[in-house]
C-alpha cells in the first residue's frame, strides 16, 4: 500500500517540476521552490487512485494531476503571505515570501495558478472532457470555492457558525473537484458524480477539522509549521470553539459519511480507501 502511494508521489513530484527551471530566472526559481518543498500530494493522489480503482490508466494523466497540486501550492503560497496567514515556515521550510519577497511570492502563486490550466488543457482528452474539468475546477476555487472561503477567513470575527461555511469552501471543495476531475476521465453518470461529490465534501470537511486538531495538539517538528497560532490570530479553528472531543466525534462522523457514498459508489480499491482514511486520521 505505502509502496504504491510512494510511487504515486514521485511520479507528481517529477511532473511538477518537468518544466519548471530556476536558472530562467527569480519568478521559475521561486515557483520550483514552492513545488519543491515536501507535501502530502493528497489531491493528485485522489485523483490517481480513484482513477486506478475504476481500471483507467492514470499515468496517462500524470499532468492533470500535477495540476491539481500545482493549484494547491499556488494557493499556500498566497495563504502565508503576510496580508493573509502571515507565515514564515511552511512543510518546515521558509515560505516563498521570505525565502524570495512578497512581490515575488504573489507573482509565483499567480502563474502557479494559470501554468496549472495550461497542464489541464494538455490532458490527453477529449475537448468537451477537458472543457468540463476547467468549470469543475475554476468553480471550486473561485467565487463559489476556495477564494471565497479565504475572503470569509479573513473576515471572520468570531461567529462559530460560520466555521463549517468556511471548512467547506476553503478545502472541501478542492478536495471534491479532484475527485470530480478524475469522475470525468473515468466517464462517471451524473448521479454517481453527485454521490461523489458528497464524498469529498464530507472528506474535505473532516480533512480541515483533522487540521485544526493538529493546530491545538500537534508536535511542529512533525507538522513542518508554526502551531498553536489560530488562538492569538483569531483564526476560525472549530477546536477553538467546539473543544477536542466534539471535533474529533465530528471527524468521525464526517468519515462515517464519506465512507457510505463511496461504498455505495461501489468504489473498493485499497489504496483509495486507505488515503481517504489517512486523511482525516492523521498525525501531521
Amino acid at each position: 500500500m505505502n509502496e504504491y502511494l510512494q510511487r504515486l508521489t514521485a511520479a507528481v513530484d517529477r511532473e511538477l517540476l518537468a518544466r519548471i527551471q530556476p536558472r530562467n530566472g527569480t519568478l521559475e526559481a521561486a515557483m520550483h521552490y514552492a513545488l519543491t518543498v515536501s507535501g502530502k500530494r493528497l489531491r493528485p493522489l485522489l485523483f490517481l487512485t480513484l482513477l486506478d480503482a475504476c481500471g483507467k490508466d492514470g499515468q496517462r494523466f500524470i499532468g492533470l494531476a500535477s495540476a491539481l497540486e500545482i493549484i494547491h501550492t499556488y494557493s499556500l503560497i498566497h495563504d502565508d503571505l503576510p496580508v493573509m496567514d502571515n507565515d514564515d515556515l511552511r512543510r518546515g521550510m521558509p515560505t516563498v515570501h521570505k525565502k524570495f519577497n512578497e512581490a515575488m511570492a504573489l507573482l509565483a502563486g499567480d502563474t502557479l495558478l494559470t501554468f496549472a490550466f495550461e497542464k489541464i488543457a494538455a490532458a490527453p482528452l477529449p475537448a468537451e472532457k477537458t472543457v468540463a474539468i476547467m468549470g469543475i475546477v475554476t468553480r471550486c476555487i473561485g467565487k463559489e470555492g476556495m477564494a471565497q472561503g479565504q475572503a470569509l477567513d479573513l473576515e471572520f470575527r468570531g461567529d462559530a457558525g460560520a466555521i463549517g461555511e468556511i471548512h467547506r469552501l476553503k478545502t472541501a471543495e478542492l478536495i471534491k473537484g479532484s475527485l470530480l476531475a478524475a469522475a470525468q476521465v473515468a466517464d462517471f453518470a451524473s448521479a454517481r458524480q453527485e454521490l461523489l461529490a458528497r464524498a469529498g465534501i464530507a472528506l474535505g470537511m473532516g480533512f480541515q477539522l483533522a487540521d485544526d486538531l493538529l493546530d491545538v495538539t500537534g508536535a511542529e517538528e512533525l507538522a513542518g509549521k508554526k502551531l498553536r497560532k489560530d488562538q492569538a490570530n483569531r483564526s476560525p479553528n472549530a477546536v477553538l470553539y467546539f473543544g477536542e472531543p466534539a471535533v474529533k466525534e465530528k471527524i468521525d462522523a464526517y468519515y462515517r459519511e464519506a465512507d457510505g457514498w463511496i461504498g455505495e459508489l461501489q468504489i473498493d480499491f485499497p489504496p483509495f480507501l486507505f488515503l481517504m482514511k489517512s486523511m482525516l486520521y492523521r498525525s501531521q
